[in-house]
């Protein structure tokens, strides 16, 4: 259930957008951080983007501020990946089990792989491209862990997303 914002009152509408944005920077897992500019008479809003070298760049022209809510809702759809949506990323019929990420042991760090995995995780959950296969594990008794064999990129990526249990499958 949606809680109802006075629109009314645009110290209370700022107050929504900003709990908006605060989600979606923490939802959106790329170097781009959204904030929002407010013009000089307060009745239009900017929003606008830093990325991680510290450029300033508009998203918007100047919006009306009835409509902020609704290109935050359409950006958060598009942009924004929920760590708890495993069935988005991954193809849940091939998992034989799903475990805590810290079971977890990476093999390798690549950091091209890294790159490319987080374009394909983004698209799986997007359904632009197949869900990705579930990690691909074996036991390391000696440590009491799972070594990862096959998906060491996607398991750093996931950790990045803020993924918590991961699906694996054992070889």
């Amino acid at each position: 259930m949606k809680t109802a914002v006075d629109t009314s009152n645009p110290s209370t509408l700022l107050s929504h957008f900003t709990k908006q944005l605060d989600e979606i920077n923490r939802q959106y897992h790329d170097f781009n951080k959204l904030h929002i500019n407010i013009d000089d008479t307060g009745q239009f809003i900017q929003v606008n983007y830093t990325n991680d070298e510290d450029i300033d760049a508009a998203l918007t022209g100047w919006l009306k501020m009835e409509q902020v809510g609704t290109y935050l809702q359409n950006y958060q759809r598009m942009f924004c990946l929920d760590p708890n949506r495993l069935d988005r990323f991954f193809n849940m019929d091939e998992a034989t089990a799903i475990v805590p990420i810290s079971w977890l042991r990476p093999t390798r760090k690549r950091p091209e792989g890294i790159a490319n995995g987080f374009i394909y995780m983004r698209q799986a959950y997007q359904g632009i491209i197949p869900r990705r296969k579930p990690i691909s594990i074996i036991p390391n008794e000696e440590k009491g862990l799972f070594d990862i064999v096959d998906g060491n990129s996607t398991y750093f990526i996931a950790k990045q997303i803020g993924i918590v249990s991961m699906p694996i499958i054992c070889i």
